[in-house]
């Protein structure tokens, strides 16, 4: 079954990113749907919601609010859905909801809406000023970074500073991962989710033009995660949170909770546009125009609908695709054929090649492994991967 469903509440935004999936690479759905999602469809989605966990006897289910810019939303729309959210919960659902925000201006009335009904907010910046400004820029190509650090420091200030839960940064190499770290060492909330690049695929590899096989000796992203894990590492400060680095953590340890960028299992995830129609998950937005659209619509179908669908079934069952190339890769348990948008090609979807970050991941994933493989040793734990012998 489903157990999160993204509702994309606008198709337009206040900033212009130069890297956005949405809106500046090859999809271009944005264009061709409403600007806004209407608010009986997004009652029919929590509806929808309802049916799935009834049928498959489910007692919890999350729901991200995402766009475009979610927080352009009409607040009369929000209120009304979240008087259906507080319905849907007295009834006995655990309905979680979060959403995604570029933080570069929030209505604090919004923000008091958000912490009555426990709607916990990320907010997206890429690093340090410099960094973050060279990519992500407003409409008339200024930087954000000024203004999104305002918007954060008023909501800590203010009274509703319990719904914000941390930042996503995409990865960037140009930042030195010291540099990073000491930036997210600064923030004042040092909970981090730090992304993977989504505009590579097999019609856009990371590596230029008959250059793979020396990208593979030094894989920029690679190369860049492994520094700043060891320097995380190094520094010893288990407050300086990076999702992505403890769940690879976790993943060695045992357990089976992780994000959905790695061991690659399951992404039980579908999108709802503004228009209604279902879509596969984001990771495929960059690959080609109208990739992510399904031939589904919240209006005339359900979530179980989706079931039989080549791709969705696809991500649900993503453990039983593992590419033929990686059967026999050391990493295979943790990577599971590697980051999903990587792995498109100009066939189409479903996609079935490893992931064009496979030089990236491989390098990464073992330097992961060897450094903390001596670690656990000593402390008389055990690394449970089917890729490794056990230390212990």
């Amino acid at each position: 079954m489903f157990e999160l469903a993204i509702l994309k509440l606008t198709a337009f935004c206040n900033l212009d990113c130069k890297y956005c999936y949405m809106f500046n690479l090859e999809d271009r759905t944005f264009s061709r749907v409403g600007r806004q999602m209407p608010l009986p469809t997004s009652l029919t989605a929590l509806d929808r919601v309802c049916e799935h966990v009834e049928v498959h006897g489910a007692k919890r289910f999350h729901v991200t609010l995402h766009g475009g810019e979610p927080t352009l939303w009409p607040e009369p729309s929000f209120r009304a859905f979240f008087d259906r959210v507080e319905a849907i919960r007295d009834q006995g659902l655990d309905l979680s909801l979060s959403m995604q925000t570029n933080g570069y201006r929030i209505n604090p009335r919004l923000l008091r809406l958000f912490s009555d009904h426990q709607v916990t907010i990320g907010v997206s910046i890429d690093g340090p000023r410099e960094y973050n400004d060279a990519a992500r820029v407003n409409h008339s190509g200024a930087g954000t970074y000024e203004r999104v650090m305002s918007t954060v420091t008023s909501i800590l200030e203010g009274d509703q500073g319990d719904v914000l839960r941390g930042f996503l940064s995409v990865a960037d190499p140009r930042i030195p991962p010291s540099t990073y770290l000491d930036w997210a060492d600064s923030l004042p909330i040092r909970r981090l989710d730090v992304l993977w690049p989504m505009d590579f695929n097999h019609m856009n590899p990371p590596w230029p033009e008959g250059g793979e096989t020396a990208y593979a000796q030094t894989p920029l992203y690679g190369t860049w995660f492994a520094e700043l894990f060891e320097d995380w590492w190094r520094r010893d400060d288990p407050t300086l949170y990076i999702r992505f680095f403890y769940d690879c953590l976790s993943h060695y340890l045992g357990s089976t909770e992780h994000i959905e960028n790695i061991v690659n299992d399951t992404v039980p995830i579908a999108v709802v546009n503004t228009d209604g129609q279902f879509e596969y998950h984001d990771y495929f937005r960059g690959a080609f125009d109208g990739a992510t659209r399904s031939p589904f619509n919240v209006i005339t179908h359900g979530f179980d609908d989706l079931l039989n669908d080549a791709t969705f079934n696809y991500l649900l069952h993503l453990h039983q695709f593992l590419p033929t190339e990686c059967s026999a890769c050391p990493v295979r348990s943790i990577c599971g054929g590697g980051f999903l948008p990587g792995r498109v090609d100009a066939t189409g979807l479903p996609p079935h090649r490893r992931s064009v970050l496979c030089h990236d991941q491989l390098f990464f994933f073992e330097r992961f492994h060897d450094l903390i493989a001596p670690w656990l040793d000593r402390a008389g734990a055990t690394i449970h991967s089917s890729d490794y012998t056990p230390v212990c």
